[in-house]
């Protein structure tokens, strides 16, 4: 079967992500809860998110609120932790690799697709070799070690983590603050109040020198979600700096500024077109912003998932370590390039299709949800040939005291160190920020190295 070696059995030796014995919220484990004051310490995060003005994700039509936090935490088991640590750091690598490989390998190129407005500025990189991605979010899904998989990269947005680590700072600020010293004692990277501007002006001075001046320009599309630049530009005036938001195509307007942030997901690639200037000052150097172009917009696109799993690439990794590769990532495909529609119709209980390049769990179709004739239209439809398909994985849950919910595990990555772990809840398949749900915060049992 073509799906056999992605569905077999568990290995031994598998350990839950969540160590059982460290976590709160769940019922079996209300009297704990009560006794060391869970409901008291979750009203205090609130009152923090509340005084810090920590805002949910805005959707369109609705009213922002404050960000969702449940009255539930967890730390990853200490057998777990390190080895999905290794295999997150792992997968990075390769994909870095990936990164470097499109400028020069036509397969690759073709395989990917990506916009023709995005590639023409790839392929403008002087340096291929060198490029790496400097800032990257993994979403995953899994309940143990073992069956846990990279879903996709998220190298644009950092607000949600951001977010996540005040949330695990607050948590330890609360009532738990003893309790979690105890199972936590190690407060992650991305707990820091100031780590994101911190690491931006550090990436400043490393290419561009002193010469970064004072201001630094947040740059987004017009139509972009900025939930997350609030904090930013929080981070980055604490620092004495003085941020600017611009859209990229008015890049003139701040001609003195030498660094900035890029939050950009390519729906509209089109809309590139009309950033020339923007793009040549970041290729001629006289502007810097981390993960630009070449990183950016490859590492972007979810057929990536693809080119990791599917053996005809393995050939980019020559010479690295590839059992990251095997154990995190999920069977992904291209549907028409790697996967025929027929086989996609069959497997509709074990697949998901997706596009590319989307966000907020849009253009997502989970097969299992499907009635069979409804699935085998939506799969049939010539616009989504080329789209990724991917392995259905189950996500773990937790009972908390106000119902059973779904939930994934967050990984970011900063220069290729994991900073921090965190996760998101809803009682729905769909696991963003966008489709409802909240916070389940989560820790981990041991030190993690800042980049």
């Amino acid at each position: 079967m073509w799906l056999a070696r992605w569905l077999g059995a568990v290995s031994g030796g598998d350990f839950p992500l969540v160590d059982p014995e460290r976590r709160l919220g769940h019922p079996s484990g209300r009297a704990r809860s009560a006794a060391l004051g869970l409901g008291q310490a979750w009203r205090q995060v609130r009152e923090r998110v509340a005084a810090e003005s920590l805002m949910g994700l805005a959707v369109p039509g609705q009213e922002r609120r404050p960000f969702p936090v449940r009255p539930a935490l967890g730390v990853l088991h200490p057998a777990a932790e390190p080895v999905l640590r290794q295999r997150v750091q792992g997968v990075v690598q390769c994909l870095n690799r990936l990164v470097q490989q499109y400028p020069v390998d036509r397969e690759l190129q073709e395989f990917l697709d990506i916009p023709e407005p995005l590639h023409r500025w790839i392929m403008r990189e002087p340096n291929p070799e060198l490029l790496r991605v400097d800032y990257c979010r993994l979403d995953l899904l899994g309940s143990t070690l073992d069956t846990v998989r990279v879903l996709e990269f998220n190298p644009s947005s950092p607000g949600g983590v951001i977010s996540s680590g005040m949330l695990n700072r607050f948590w330890r600020g609360s009532k738990l603050g003893a309790t979690l010293a105890e199972w936590a004692p190690h407060a992650a990277p991305f707990e820091g109040d100031d780590w994101f501007a911190r690491w931006l002006l550090r990436f400043g001075r490393e290419h561009i020198g002193s010469r970064d001046g004072r201001r630094v320009a947040l740059f987004h599309s017009h139509d972009s979600t900025k939930f997350e630049l609030d904090q930013v530009r929080r981070q980055l005036t604490g620092w004495g700096r003085q941020v600017v938001e611009v859209e990229p195509c008015d890049v003139d307007a701040v001609a003195d500024v030498r660094l900035g942030y890029l939050k950009y997901i390519p729906l509209e690639p089109d809309e590139v077109r009309r950033w020339d200037r923007f793009c040549a000052r970041l290729m001629e150097g006289s502007l810097v912003v981390p993960n630009p172009l070449g990183q950016r917009w490859v590492a972007e696109n979810k057929l990536c998932l693809a080119v990791l799993s599917d053996p005809r690439f393995r050939r980019l990794f020559a010479g690295m370590d590839v059992d990251c590769l095997d154990a995190l990532v999920p069977y992904s495909r291209k549907l028409g390039d790697g996967i025929a529609v027929d086989e996609l119709v069959d497997g509709q209980e074990h697949l998901v299709l997706k596009a590319p390049y989307s966000f907020h769990g849009k253009d997502v179709l989970i097969g299992c949800e499907y009635d069979a004739s409804t699935w085998s239209r939506a799969v049939r439809d010539p616009g989504h040939r080329g789209w990724l398909v991917q392995e259905r994985v189950r996500p773990a849950s937790v009972e908390t005291q106000d119902g059973r919910y779904l939930h994934d595990v967050v990984v970011p990555v900063l220069e290729g160190k994991v900073i921090g772990y965190s996760a998101r809840m809803n009682n729905g398949p769909l696991l963003n920020g966008a489709q409802g749900g909240g916070a389940y915060s989560l820790f981990s049992p041991h030190a993690l190295e800042a980049a």
